[in-house]
């Protein structure tokens, strides 16, 4: 099992207390899996919660993750995901475009500078009428 770097870093991920954790770190964030369509784009995979609580309307689902241990741990072959392992502040994409990105590596506090750098770094992958979702529970220092 992998450790969290998070506020609950001795819960390990892929226990049953973390999905009930995201559900509500999600929803104090407004973000909702189930509501996706079209093509998502994951920044962090965590335990993969949102991936796997998404919508039959997500058409691709894309997910950047640094480290090949989550890949390893929370992958699941048969959902098809595109799973990039890279670093979200230096990945590009080249023409890809997105309905929704879910900005989600952070685990505890966020500084502002790096939630503003990759907010507006991935806010040119977005589609017309795409979303940029960000964590707000995280607390944020300047």
């Amino acid at each position: 099992m992998v450790r969290s770097n998070g506020g609950s870093s001795f819960l390990a991920y892929g226990s049953r207390k973390w999905d009930a954790i995201c559900h509500n770190y999600f929803k104090k964030s407004d973000i909702y899996p189930e509501k996706m369509h079209g093509d998502v784009l994951w920044v962090g995979m965590g335990n993969a919660y949102g991936p796997r609580n998404q919508s039959k309307n997500v058409k691709t689902t894309t997910i950047i993750e640094k480290y090949k241990n989550i890949i390893d741990n929370f992958d699941i072959p048969s959902k098809n995901w595109n799973i990039i392992e890279a670093c979200a502040y230096s990945h590009e994409f080249k023409d890809e475009k997105f309905d929704f990105i879910i900005l989600d590596i952070w685990g505890g506090i966020l500084y502002a500078n790096e939630l503003n750098s990759l907010t507006d770094k991935y806010k040119k992958y977005l589609k017309k009428h795409g979303q940029l979702l960000t964590i707000k529970t995280l607390k944020i220092i300047n």
